[in-house]
């Protein structure tokens, strides 16, 4: 007995220390970026890790006070790309995730088939073809085809996550409404798609946060504004601006950091619930 208890004391020990490293490893780069926006470019290079003594405000007055960049329009592009790109892969990914859950055809399998190759295939390789499309088609690079080529990009990993949750659903919940003369899109939007919530916080934070923090396709295929695209500003072609680098990251993470904080119940329950429902 004693040393089931002694093992028991020795493994929680253990737990908690893979806990503080894994903890550690990630509220260093939220340190980093906090501290190095109050020091200057300098201090930064020599003494990455030290506490700026005393802070500097240059950094967040430069960003604010930038001629190359409106804050208030990088967030405002970031928050719409989010938005409306978040909401259509989740119509979309769902209906399609019913089809595929409820309907055992030829098509259906191709259709699944195809969502796989969509989860395999890196999504950076598909920048120059889409590109060339594009030009050719004549559809203009902004905001709007922006929004679905995210919508492309995420609607596989939305798919295989509501078609996991829908299959673990009877099909006996839908049938006294198929009974009373529902159409299969009726018996969805009002008896199944309440009880994918789990899933579609999971969607919604995935998809979201994946949006948000992407670089490199508002900079590449958009040729819009983000407040990620808005660190690059200060990115020189032989230098950078390390302090103001580090503001637009600053700027860039509290949205995210007080979104959390402000829900950090739902953001939890929902990855925990559509992980063990997926």
């Amino acid at each position: 007995m004693h040393s089931k208890k002694k093992n028991d004391r020795t493994a929680k020990i253990i737990q908690t220390i893979i806990l503080m490293i894994a903890g550690l490893f990630v509220l260093l780069p939220i340190y980093i970026s906090v501290i190095n926006t109050f020091k200057d470019s300098d201090v930064i290079l020599s003494s990455p890790l030290s506490i700026p003594i005393p802070p500097i405000l240059d950094n967040i007055r430069a960003v604010l006070e930038s001629p190359n960049t409106n804050l208030l329009e990088l967030y405002k592009n970031s928050l719409l790309l989010v938005v409306a790109g978040t909401l259509i892969t989740i119509l979309v990914s769902s209906l399609a995730s019913y089809y595929l859950a409820r309907v055992r055809t030829r098509f259906s399998s191709a259709l699944r088939i195809y969502f796989l190759i969509g989860l395999m295939v890196p999504y950076v390789i598909v920048y120059l073809p889409l590109c060339i499309f594009m030009r050719k088609t004549g559809i203009p690079f902004g905001v709007p085809s922006l929004i679905f080529i995210f919508v492309s990009g995420n609607i596989s990993f939305s798919t295989y996550m509501y078609t996991n949750f829908i299959r673990a659903l009877p099909v006996e919940l839908e049938e006294s409404a198929s009974l009373d003369g529902a159409s299969a899109l009726q018996r969805f939007w009002m008896i199944l798609f309440p009880l994918l919530k789990p899933t579609t916080a999971t969607v919604t934070i995935f998809v979201g946060m994946g949006i948000w923090n992407d670089f490199q396709t508002p900079l590449l295929m958009g040729n819009v504004q983000t407040i990620t695209v808005g660190i690059y500003t200060a990115v020189g072609p032989y230098s950078a601006r390390w302090g103001i680098v580090f503001a637009y990251v600053f700027f860039a993470a509290v949205p995210v950091i007080i979104l959390y904080l402000l829900a950090q119940k739902s953001f939890v329950a929902g990855l925990t619930s559509g992980a063990l429902k997926g």
